[in-house]
């Protein structure tokens, strides 16, 4: 049973620690590459050698001669024979299994991409959810002060009654926009806690990280390798890319095995008969040798099924090859192409654009005080204030999504 976390303040790298840890996708991706090394082993085993022991002339009335068990008229055969196999069937299995082990490490390691991705994303959904929820309690806090303040301003006369009615209904509005949030809150925190296997402890979950910024962002060395660098070497480091070579090397490797099938194996047996003779004919003696060769024959299967399913398999994974490496460019040139669109939206959030509809709504709130400005005017500001601040943090959000999915398609060099 997975236990608690100590910390419900998740910082990004504390939640990837956890899900390195506890995701049972990444289990069962580890326990793929445990079964293809297992396989590993099986291919390399040679055939067994087999032993026989048979005891046949044995009279059930009792006349097999006297003595003890060995000098008895039993006729005892002792053989034992030892498979060989030919065509090189050993070697293309070990191809065949290691080219599969390595494609099974290559998949844990699309995984480890895949969920570092979805935790990622999901991290920063939260803290798009929080930022959200915390602007429609500033927005709802506002409305209700103007409430107040109204109310006091309708009992000297100095307010219509319809102008105060407007503020209650928005006020409405503002509280049903923070129980929104907190729904999409919660939802955010439920969908990061699936991830990291800490769904009990969900409802505390919270990002402690900051926004990254956006400055430099599109510069080639602030990204994971050269935004320059062509698309198709980045393909060259991409583990599903990996992954979809080398089960095309695997199929390649039972193709070649398929065809070693109609190499004969050659079985070598060697033979000792003990076998009591008549006092009659003591010159025949009691011991008896023998060798013996065979040889399968092909009479009813050569193998033609085999080989022509190894020839479907390779071109199955031709054609999966093809398919990852047209939606691995379409990656990496969507993930760069999001990323400049993203810090783009980001750097003009970051000047002074929230900081100037703070200042206008404040103005608006203080004309409309001093009866300088309809109530129409009042409330359009404090709806542009609510929609820029949240249009902030969505741009902060889609660019550090960005700034993940990137890191995702365009993966690091492999270190040795």
């Amino acid at each position: 049973m997975a236990q608690p976390v100590a910390e419900a303040n998740l910082s990004l790298k504390r939640a990837l620690e956890l899900m390195r840890a506890r995701d049972p996708n990444l289990q069962l991706a580890q326990t793929a590459v445990d079964q293809a090394l297992a396989d590993k082993i099986t291919a390399g085993e040679r055939p067994n050698a087999t032993l026989a022991w048979s005891t046949s002339k044995i009279n059930p009335a009792g006349h097999n001669g006297s003595g003890d068990f060995w000098n008895r008229s039993y006729d005892t055969v002792v053989s034992l024979s030892q498979p060989f196999e030919r065509g090189g069937k050993r070697r293309h299995r070990l191809a065949q299994a290691e080219a599969t082990a390595d494609a099974a490490h290559a998949d844990y390691a699309d995984s480890v991409r895949s969920e570092r991705l979805a935790v990622t994303e999901a991290y920063w959904e939260l803290k798009r959810a929080e930022q959200k929820y915390r602007n429609a309690q500033m927005l709802a806090a506002i409305e209700h002060r103007s409430i107040e303040a109204s109310e006091q301003r309708l009992r000297v006369g100095d307010l219509p009654r319809l102008d105060l009615e407007r503020l209650r209904i928005d006020a409405a509005a503002a509280d049903n926009a923070v129980d929104s949030a907190a729904g999409a809150l919660r939802d955010a925190q439920v969908a990061l806690a699936a991830l990291i296997d800490i769904t009990a402890q969900s409802g505390e979950l919270a990002a402690m990280d900051d926004w990254p910024h956006a400055a430099g962002a599109v510069d080639p060395q602030s990204i994971r390798g050269d935004a320059t660098e062509p698309a198709e070497a980045v393909l060259t480091r991409r583990p599903d890319m990996l992954a979809a070579a080398k089960r095309l090397s695997a199929a390649e490797a039972a193709l070649e095995l398929a065809h070693a099938q109609t190499a004969r194996d050659i079985t070598v047996s060697g033979q000792y008969e003990h076998n009591p003779v008549p006092p009659a004919a003591p010159t025949v003696g009691h011991t008896l040798l023998g060798i013996g060769v065979s040889v399968p024959i092909f009479t009813g299967n050569q193998y033609q099924g085999e080989i022509a399913r190894a020839n479907a398999d390779i071109d199955a994974a031709r054609a999966n090859l093809a398919r990852v490496r047209v939606a691995a460019l379409a990656d990496v040139q969507r993930a760069r192409a999001d990323l400049r669109a993203a810090a783009q939206r980001v750097r003009r959030y970051d000047s002074d654009l929230i900081e100037r509809a703070l200042a206008a709504e404040k103005t608006v709130e203080t004309a409309y005080a001093r009866g300088g400005l309809a109530l129409a005017d009042l409330l359009d500001a404090r709806r542009a204030l609510k929609a820029t601040q949240d249009d902030a943090c969505d741009a902060h959000a889609d660019f550090a999504e960005a700034l993940a999915a990137l890191a995702a398609a365009v993966p690091e060099e492999t270190k040795e």
